[in-house]
């Protein structure tokens, strides 16, 4: 009898322990994720000023300014509380530092909020563009670029998220004027203005992105060899051209069929699947694969790491393939 009591009570408390543990996983699992502080942007700590502002004493601009500054860099010291979540209309108090005054505060528009950087690099400007008199979106002008190569001397570097992309550019007739939140630019263009040969046939491109955007082979155009004037490049070595008839266009030397093609006529045993290439030196995108079969051959390239590559008919037309090169 005693022996089954005893029994019955290591049975009990066996069950109390894992019905303990269990409990302790639901919540534990139950338990809120611990807190993670957000760390709030702080103000820049020189901002550039575009014109004359009033500067305050207190945060409060019904009484009359204090002093005003003229156009220039300022040192700042605080802002108002949550000023970052302010929205484009409104505007933001901070409190700079000043020589003569100590520090005083001045009501800045919220977009406006950042500092002028020199720089020197040629801009891109893929489509048409309005031009500004300042880097924020209220001082819009009437102007629209068409699409062009310009020079810029100055970026305006802003915590503000619709301010990026804006830059001071030179321009004939009216002199430095803003490129305000155009996102389609490509920046460090290097001008060439030089003839270039394009020995084999190549990869038209409409746009400097368009390889990228291929669906299928038969989207792709080519242009013959041929002589074309470079008018610039980008920094990933994509080239803005024109033809002889004056055609506008984009290439990439690597997205050509090679030079130093040999000609044969194989029956080429693939032993395993293959990625399709529309060129040896275009690596992306690709255009399927092709199962372990035997093809026709019609070209053989040897490329600079000493790999074949053969040229063969496919159903996605003519394309490119390694065999000995895994997928």
């Amino acid at each position: 009898m005693n022996f089954k009591v005893i029994n019955r009570n290591v049975i009990v408390l066996v069950f109390a322990m894992i019905l303990g543990n269990f409990l302790g996983i639901l919540q534990a699992s139950a338990a809120p994720p611990p807190h993670r502080e957000i760390v709030p942007p702080k103000i820049p700590p020189v901002i550039t000023l575009f014109e004359q502002t009033p500067l305050y004493s207190t945060t409060d601009d019904s009484h009359k300014p204090f002093a005003a500054l003229t156009p220039q860099d300022v040192t700042t010291v605080d802002a108002e509380q949550a000023w970052y979540y302010k929205q484009h209309g409104e505007k933001v108090w901070i409190k700079i530092k000043t020589t003569w005054a100590g520090d005083l505060w001045m009501h800045l528009d919220y977009d406006k909020i950042g500092i002028v950087k020199p720089i020197d690099t040629n801009i891109a400007l893929l489509w048409d563009s309005s031009l500004y008199t300042q880097p924020s979106t209220s001082t819009m002008t009437d102007i629209v670029l068409a699409p062009q190569t310009v020079h810029a001397n100055a970026v305006f570097e802003s915590p503000v998220s619709y301010l990026s992309n804006s830059y001071r550019i030179e321009t004939s007739w009216l002199g430095d004027m803003w490129i305000v939140s155009q996102p389609r630019m490509l920046l460090d263009m290097e001008i060439l203005n030089q003839e270039m040969d394009l020995p084999t046939e190549t990869l038209y491109m409409e746009d400097y992105d368009t390889s990228s955007r291929l669906q299928r082979p038969s989207d792709a155009k080519f242009i013959p060899p041929q002589k074309v004037f470079a008018l610039e490049k980008t920094q990933n070595g994509i080239y803005h051209v024109r033809s002889q008839d004056g055609n506008t266009f984009w290439v990439q030397p690597d997205f050509a069929q090679p030079v130093g093609v040999e000609p044969i006529d194989e029956r080429l045993n693939l032993l395993k699947d293959v990625r399709l290439y529309m060129f040896p030196t275009m690596p992306f995108p690709t255009f399927g694969v092709l199962s372990a079969q035997t093809v026709n051959a019609f070209e053989r390239w040897t490329d600079p790491q000493n790999e074949l590559w053969y040229h063969i008919h496919t159903w996605a037309g003519d394309m490119w393939v390694q065999p000995d090169k895994p997928l």
